[in-house]
């Protein structure tokens, strides 16, 4: 029988692999077909209505971006926004119709799926007809309210801890899988940029924690920082398991703990090679069959090859390789490695209008470089940490920013400094490790 969950798996998988074709138009062609259908109740011949349906279902239409154009995609994209406009409940959406509860792990593939598809149509650019009587601008403004919802509920629900539970408006323990999915939905929110590079998102402090009584006003950008650093110091909970959720109706579902909780981590600004991810990284090399050329399932009796291991496990992956490019590091590097042929900084002394005056051997002078508010905020903050340098995380929190766009802000401080010493290669801040994690330094500290 075919899935539009396992569907929905399969194509960032076929995408990693670098196949297309007709097996990617093919598992396309499928969802567009199959979303409403498996949507019906199931007296009228559908599956059921459930909302994992429609989250998995879009989330496998944005995978393929290029295909927004093919036959029937807008236009199911369009109904799927619909149904999620018109089957919403207080604070996100339920697993199935008729259930009043918010489910957790449906909202946040709900939002992270919006925030695929905003990112789509501001890619696209305004106005521009995908169907009949469907065009990018209307249909963004469906979507935006429905982000924000779903951004309500999931903050409701969020613990003073900085996880969530694995059920809504009861007092459970902590879920490491559905803290996880939060903080990934969190992140496709406020990483997406409009159609000018703006941020799509205002990411303002808002109310959280509603429904354990303890209001807190909080950045997303905050509670994913939170987040993964709830999932780091709580590493034994899920470095080598599976998490059971029992919310989801009409079939036995397993969140891959150990792989879905490293992509997040990583995510949210920690290193591939933090030293609390190594035991999820073993287990996910010790689960690839070579045989079945995808990987099992942990705690399986015997040897279970599944979809759902395969795309948790790839997701790990790319997320790891995404970051180690935004760090600029290859497999085999140090983390502190210099660059052949770069200029040192010796010194560092600020001046005022966001000025730095910096050293350097062969300088007669001090070279000026003026910065943004933010890039001068952010060599202040490094510049006042020890000398080994600030974690990621730090950086983060004390800037107010997502720590996955700490490398960004990095990258954009180099840059500046280097057009200071007219286009020499030449960084001011550098990649170490802090504590077994990702971090920077002052280069001067060498």
């Amino acid at each position: 029988m075919s899935s539009i969950v396992n569907t929905s798996e399969v194509l960032p998988v076929l995408t990693a692999a670098g196949v297309a074709g007709q097996p990617v138009r093919d598992a396309m062609g499928f969802l567009t077909t199959a979303i409403a259908d498996h949507c019906r109740p199931r007296p009228k011949g559908g599956r059921g209505e459930h909302t994992r349906f429609v989250a998995f279902g879009l989330a496998g239409l944005l995978s393929q971006p290029r295909f927004f154009h093919h036959d029937g995609v807008a236009e199911t994209v369009a109904w799927c926004v619909g149904w999620l406009e018109d089957h919403q409940v207080d604070h996100g959406w339920p697993e199935v119709l008729g259930l009043d509860d918010t489910s957790l792990h449906q909202t946040a593939l709900v939002v992270h799926a919006l925030a695929q598809l905003r990112d789509t149509l501001h890619e696209l650019g305004p106005g521009l007809r995908l169907a009949d009587g469907i065009d990018t601008s209307s249909l963004l403004e469906r979507v935006q309210p429905l982000i924000s919802h779903g951004v309500h509920g999931l903050l409701y629900h969020r613990r003073p801890s900085g996880s969530w539970g694995w059920r809504t408006y009861v007092d459970t323990d902590p879920s490491p899988s559905k803290t996880a999915l939060c903080l990934l939905a969190f992140c496709a929110v406020v990483e997406g940029n409009g159609p000018s590079g703006e941020p799509a998102y205002e990411d303002v402090p808002r109310e959280t924690g509603g429904v354990h009584g303890q209001v807190q006003a909080k950045r997303l950008s905050e509670a994913v920082t939170e987040a993964g650093q709830w999932l780091l110091r709580n590493h034994p909970r899920w470095e080598t398991f599976v998490e059971d959720d029992k919310d989801v109706q009409g079939t036995a579902w397993e969140h891959m703990a150990y792989a879905l909780c490293t992509q997040a981590a990583i995510r949210s600004g920690a290193s591939p090679r933090d030293a609390r991810l190594s035991k999820a990284w073993r287990l996910m090399n010790d689960l690839w069959d070579a045989e079945a050329g995808m990987w099992n399932e942990p705690g399986a009796p015997g040897k279970r090859a599944t979809i759902r291991a395969a795309y948790y496990t790839v997701s790990a992956y790319r997320e790891a390789q995404r970051s180690l490019v935004r760090l600029g590091l290859r497999d085999d590097e140090p983390a502190a490695d210099g660059v052949s042929g770069e200029v040192r900084i010796t010194s560092t002394v600020f001046a005022p209008d966001r000025t730095l005056l910096l050293s350097a051997p062969d300088r007669d002078a001090a070279v000026e470089c003026v910065l943004s508010e933010r890039l001068f905020d952010l060599v202040k903050t490094v510049h006042a940490g020890p000398g080994e340098g600030l974690s990621t995380e730090t950086i983060a929190s004390a800037l107010f920013v997502a720590p996955s766009s700490v490398p960004k802000y990095i990258q954009r401080l180099n840059q500046a400094v280097s057009s200071a010493f007219g286009g020499v290669p030449v960084r001011l801040l550098i990649a170490s490790t802090v504590e077994g994690a990702s971090g920077y330094r002052l280069a001067s500290e060498d």
